[in-house]
């Protein structure tokens, strides 16, 4: 790493901001397919005129946007991700990267006192809403090619969703294998409910609210989904929804864990150890998990045949069966 790779490191949250402000205004979306001048866009999303024209300036310099002649157009990028009419935009997925702003603002002081738990704001149904919206977001481009990874057991026709949020994982999971019915389970399910309907998949999914570690889960499944829970929660609780998921399952079920996966040191992938960090201040007892460490946990519970199946970065599932 050089003195340039350094303070690339240490600037690097202010590219970060103007992405995640421009978002916060809505200026992706007023521009939408359009082209405007600096003084349109500033009333289009009720700011002052220089702040606008300043922020149009930044983001064309980070090749977000295009000017010519005093007039701004989205890239080709922007139109597909950032704008919210897009069918694959992101945005609620930047409103969750700017909630997470403050995480990292005080991170000093979580450090030195200690965590500081969920938020009060974390549990209201709006945050519970857009926040299911934002992972459903985030697993259009993971949830095709994490469900290629899962072989399903001989003969399965059920399966479970545990903290399923927005139902992205199901979905696909359901639209891969014809045969298969399924339960998403969440505390907030309003979002699970909308996009099975609109997938006309209302006769094999249905939802099922309440929370991970009471809820009722259905018996002598085949399959038990478990995506991006694991690094909310301490090992202790971990080990508790094994203990539930396997119960859960039929002799020879399978389980299928997507997370941030670590290697033995904690320390690579880089991104996961940073994410770790994250839940460190974000949650009551989270963080990120190493292959090795959940592989210890699913055999101390009663599962073998453990399979590791990398998907992107650091992300992966573990492949497991109840035995």
């Amino acid at each position: 790493m050089t003195y340039q790779d350094l303070m690339q490191f240490a600037n690097g949250y202010a590219d970060s901001k103007v992405l995640l402000v421009a978002n916060e205004l809505g200026v992706f979306t007023a521009l939408g397919k359009t082209k405007r001048t600096s003084d349109e866009m500033a009333r289009a999303c009720r700011s002052d005129r220089e702040g606008m024209r300043l922020l149009l300036n930044a983001l064309t310099g980070l090749e977000l946007v295009h000017q010519q002649a005093g007039k701004y157009w989205s890239t080709t990028l922007a139109r597909k991700f950032l704008d919210a009419h897009s069918p694959t935009a992101i945005t609620n997925l930047l409103w969750l990267l700017n909630h997470h702003w403050a995480n990292w603002t005080d991170m000093a002081q979580v450090i030195k006192k200690g965590r500081q738990g969920w938020a009060p704001i974390t549990k209201s149904p709006d945050f519970r809403r857009r926040l299911a919206l934002a992972m459903e977001e985030r697993s259009l481009i993971l949830a095709p090619p994490t469900i290629r990874t899962c072989r399903m057991p001989h003969g399965a026709t059920t399966f479970f969703d545990l903290a399923g949020g927005s139902g992205a994982y199901a979905i696909a999971l359901a639209q891969r294998y014809p045969t298969l019915t399924g339960v998403i389970i969440d505390q907030s399910v309003s979002v699970a409910k909308r996009l099975i309907m609109q997938r006309k998949l209302e006769h094999r999914l249905s939802v099922r609210r309440g929370d991970v570690f009471t809820v009722p889960l259905p018996h002598d499944s085949d399959v038990a989904l478990v995506a991006n829970i694991f690094h909310d929660f301490n090992v202790q609780e971990n080990r508790t929804l094994l203990r539930r998921i396997r119960e859960a399952l039929r002799p020879g079920g399978k389980v299928f864990i997507v997370e941030f996966f670590l290697d033995d040191t904690g320390t690579k992938p880089a991104d996961a150890a940073v994410f770790s960090l994250l839940m460190y201040a974000f949650t009551d007892t989270g963080r990120s998990y190493g292959w090795t460490e959940v592989e210890e946990w699913l055999k101390a519970e009663g599962f073998g045949r453990l399979r590791r199946h990398p998907i992107s970065g650091s992300i992966g599932t573990l492949e497991a069966t109840r035995l």
